[in-house]
């Protein structure tokens, strides 16, 4: 086992609950903080969220709880109650970092906000991550990543693709990837602390937020469409890009390209595709022309026929020799098998006694050094209560 890690020393105090702060405690904790998970004595609703995707919930198995709280530890505390305040000020006093995705209002109203902390901790490093940010109209709404992350910022109404009549119905909002992009954004922000306090001495209060992460993400859809550019979304199939969407094969899969070098590219699309014909043709011949909607849907139509005489495997070896960048469009029940995410050890195998491994992924920053930390599952409710009798 390797004995190098990146945090070894530093202790991080995480009160926070579902995913977007936790996944940030769970990478400093793979990277060898301490990482002390405070809960309410009820617990983290987290704890049960696995049972609205099907996914056993237990003391002893609970897959999606392990996979953003393993490597730490757990404690629970009442902070309405003295004593157990007294216990958070415990660890706050030797803490390095404080993570939590608590509202202000009620950080203030329990009196652990940063400004009554930051002269009692003067090198404590605070973060803390929001739905919408700290200032403005939203600033105390609750936030998940459903609403905060994709549902304000546009993308689930704006990458819908229209159908011919105008009629739509908004994309299915994906769970967890905006908690979890948010997660590393405010990892960013304490890393960077972290090195200044080497130089200062002192901590610093930083945040993240799923609103301001979300429009930092989607900041190249967003500019082309304020009024000076010509991009509009939502869009409707014809109005894609024929070299950069996908197509149905004949065995009911979905192949994709991407070409963003048009004059290197193009010629070796339609040499695949066997459309030799189009690569001189004038009307096909430019980025501009091509920008076109009935040009795209001229191309869309004779692309569309021609995918469907092969399978997505024959599409894959031919623009793979053809050096076109390029998938089959993948599905979530790929993962647990995936050769790419197990040659990487992306994923690994957790025996929870349910007949079958279950296959977990894990952050997959990774230093040569220290190589990825091995894999305990998260802490039961309450399970490392007794550190505070040594005190």
């Amino acid at each position: 086992m390797c004995n190098y890690k990146l945090l070894e020393g530093i202790k991080v105090v995480e009160m926070s609950t579902m995913v977007a702060a936790p996944s940030c405690g769970r990478i400093l904790a793979d990277w060898g903080a301490e990482v002390i998970k405070v809960e309410t004595p009820k617990g983290d609703n987290y704890r049960n969220f696995g049972k609205m995707f099907g996914v056993t919930c237990t003391p002893d198995a609970n897959p999606l709880f392990d996979n953003l709280n393993a490597n730490k530890k757990g404690v629970t505390l009442n902070l309405k109650d003295s004593d157990d305040m007294e216990k958070m000020h415990q660890l706050l006093s030797e803490a390095d970092i404080f993570i939590t995705n608590t509202r202000p209002k009620a950080l203030k109203s329990l009196g652990i906000d940063y400004d009554a902390l930051k002269e009692k901790y003067p090198r404590l490093i605070y973060a803390l991550l929001s739905g919408y940010g700290e200032k403005g109209p939203k600033a105390d709404d609750p936030g998940y990543d459903t609403i905060a992350f994709w549902a304000s910022t546009g993308f689930l109404a704006d990458m819908t693709v229209m159908n011919d009549d105008n009629s739509s119905f908004p994309v299915m909002g994906p769970a967890g990837p905006g908690d979890i992009i948010s997660g590393m954004a405010l990892l960013n922000v304490i890393l960077g602390a972290l090195y200044k306090r080497t130089v200062t001495n002192e901590g610093d209060y930083v945040s993240a937020s799923l609103y301001g992460t979300a429009l930092w993400c989607f900041h190249i859809m967003s500019v082309s469409v304020e009024p000076q550019f010509d991009n509009k979304y939502p869009k409707k199939r014809i109005e894609s890009n024929p070299l950069s969407s996908p197509f149905r094969t004949s065995d009911g899969e979905w192949i994709m390209t991407t070409v963003l070098d048009f004059p290197k590219d193009w010629p070796k699309v339609c040499k695949v595709l066997d459309l030799e014909e189009l690569i001189e043709d004038p009307r096909y011949d430019t980025v501009v022309k091509q920008r076109d909607v009935s040009i795209r849907n001229e191309l869309l139509q004779i692309f569309g026929k021609k995918y469907e005489q092969k399978t997505a495997a024959e599409w894959m070896t031919l623009l793979k020799e053809a050096d076109i960048v390029h998938d089959k469009l993948g599905h979530y029940s790929d993962m647990y098998q995936c050769e790419q995410a197990i040659a990487n050890e992306f994923t690994h195998s957790v025996d929870y006694g349910l007949g079958e491994d279950v296959v977990l992924v894990r952050p997959n920053m990774l230093s040569a050094k220290s190589g990825y930390a091995p894999f305990n599952k998260a802490p039961k409710l309450g399970e490392h209560n007794g550190m505070f009798d040594k005190k």
